[in-house]
């Protein structure tokens, strides 16, 4: 621990980080809570209710609409890298890599990636996450607003090997996202 002296406040035991190596990382029991970025464990804040009724909403509506040979996961970790592990809110995965008793998907095997904003995840769902996905060649990213109103954006990958944004979305909109055209949602259906 690390005592940390803030303005206006009392001391504040601040949690060392956990470094790990992927071995390390890959003994621990899976968890949907903590990610591992470069090396080090990141927990992750407790959802919301309005965060949860979103994703199990999207869960819901994607897998009504979900082709055979996809499917629909969530909680699941995409393994960017031996040292870099992400939980998306939802993933759709290649329905051939799907394994009823694994926690891990390869980015190969991963068709859409899903983030649920929350007021503590905003810059990374917006921001880093995008970069990451990417650059996994992951070829679908969706980010999903969820105040003041429910907004889903969605995103392609592009020749570059950046996301170009391929739509926005909201109340009174179904998602028509290209390359994803089975995924219609509508977002008035997602709000709590």
């Amino acid at each position: 621990m690390v005592t940390a002296t803030l303005p206006d406040r009392p001391s504040v035991e601040v949690p060392e980080p956990l470094v790990l190596t992927a071995a390390e990382y890959d003994a621990l029991p899976p968890s949907s809570r903590v990610e591992l970025v470069d090396g080090v464990v990141q927990a992750m804040t407790p959802a919301t209710r309005r965060h949860q009724i979103v994703v199990q909403r999207m869960r819901a509506a994607l897998e009504g609409v979900c082709p055979d040979d996809l499917c629909v996961v969530w909680e699941q970790e995409v393994r960017l890298g031996d040292d870099h592990r992400r939980n998306p809110d939802v993933m759709v995965v290649r329905a051939e890599a799907d394994d009823l008793d694994a926690y891990s998907y390869d980015p190969a095997d991963v068709t859409l990636a899903i983030e649920v904003v929350s007021p503590h995840t905003t810059t990374t769902d917006r921001m880093h996450k995008p970069l990451e996905y990417a650059a996994a060649k992951i070829e679908h990213y969706w980010y999903v607003e969820t105040a003041p109103e429910v907004v889903v954006h969605t995103f392609r990958l592009g020749v570059s090997g950046a996301y170009l944004e391929s739509g926005i979305f909201k109340a009174g909109d179904r998602v028509a996202a290209p390359g994803l055209m089975w995924a219609s949602v509508a977002v008035t259906d997602l709000a709590p």
